[in-house]
């Protein structure tokens, strides 16, 4: 039986910067225990104040533990699933923080027993740095996180995370996981390899040693993700490839057609960049903003956490079984959506 536990796996940048964020929490009534290949990185975080208890094994962190928070590398989290999942207590509640949704959903289906919930999950934030020492409390505020429950995952389960993902300052958004994996590409996935190749392109010229001379903010930006966690990237690129690709044709697509207009020159290139400029700060002035669901405002699920062992879950989050329940677009409507060929 699931107990006033909460275990995660992996405590580097993410999963330190969500123990911070728990741990802060002066009503908590549970105990933070933490796991990682990297034993330093466990000593580390409980040094920080992100764990309570470093745990020796998976197995050690995830007994008993009410909520398990997978957060690892894609195939790492491949590798718990299917070697650990006997070993949750029954009645966890299990996410993630990875960066793809797919395909770790389909190993949650395959591998976990049916008295553990998974709810997937995916923070929109973090650093170019990684592990513990690069952790910081607010890391997830005022970020998207995504949310995409299995299909048996039930109501309790995701008031859980949605509990965890609000007391972190994050809100959360429900995406269909492959959906999900389609618009991450586009946003998050293809800028790590835009700053890999502008990075390489740059080092491996002849011209290197006085191109890095001049080497100031706007190479150094957009440069950045070039030094994230190689693992990380690496496992993204594994589980996400075709979305990706789509994005990569079609980034060539346009970069052909902004050469032709430098080639054009004059007021081509003028309506170009102004064009751009409006669009790109039309974005930034006035974000997205989610609709709220129709009928009385729902309660918010910031406090189930803090009441994840104490006498249980509320009963009614509209707005979650809502949007859990609507019917997403299949993947064939999305692929056309995208201009995406069936054999991507």
């Amino acid at each position: 039986m699931a107990k006033a536990r909460i275990a995660i796996i992996g405590t580097g940048l993410i999963g330190t910067s969500v123990g911070l964020g728990l741990a802060a929490r002066k009503d908590r009534q549970y105990e933070i225990v933490g796991a990682d290949r990297n034993s330093s990185h466990t000593r580390e975080a409980k040094k920080l104040g992100a764990i309570d208890r470093e745990a020796r094994s998976v197995e050690e962190a995830v007994e008993e533990a009410g909520l398990v928070i997978l957060a690892v590398p894609v195939q790492g989290a491949h590798r718990i699933l299917e070697e650990g999942g006997k070993f949750f207590a029954d009645g966890a509640v299990v996410t993630d923080t990875c960066s793809t949704k797919a395909e770790i959903l389909r190993w949650a289906a395959e591998f976990l027993p049916e008295t553990v919930q998974f709810v997937g999950g995916h923070p929109m934030a973090g650093r170019e740095k990684s592990g513990p020492s690069a952790a910081t409390v607010d890391l997830f505020k005022g970020a998207t996180w995504a949310i995409t429950p299995s299909k048996t995952a039930n109501e309790g389960a995701v008031s859980t995370v949605l509990g965890m993902v609000e007391s972190l300052g994050a809100t959360p958004l429900y995406i269909d996981p492959g959906e999900h994996d389609v618009y991450a590409a586009a946003v998050s996935h293809l800028p790590i390899v835009l700053s890999v190749a502008l990075f390489r392109m740059v080092r491996d010229s002849k011209g290197w040693e006085d191109a890095s001379f001049l080497a100031g903010p706007a190479f150094k930006d957009l440069t950045r993700l070039a030094s994230g966690d190689p693992i990380m990237s690496r496992d993204i690129m594994a589980t996400n490839r075709e979305a990706v690709v789509h994005w990569l044709d079609r980034l060539q697509n346009e970069l052909s057609s902004i050469r032709g207009a430098l080639l054009e020159g004059g007021q081509t290139v003028t309506d170009l960049f102004t064009s751009t400029q409006f669009d790109r700060d039309n974005f930034i002035i006035n974000p997205p903003v989610r609709r709220a669901p129709e009928g009385p405002e729902p309660p918010s699920s910031q406090d189930t956490i803090g009441r994840l062992f104490v006498g249980g879950l509320y009963d009614k989050f509209k707005e979650a079984s809502q949007r859990a329940n609507t019917p997403k677009p299949d993947s064939g409507e999305l692929r056309r959506k995208l201009g995406m060929r069936d054999d991507e």
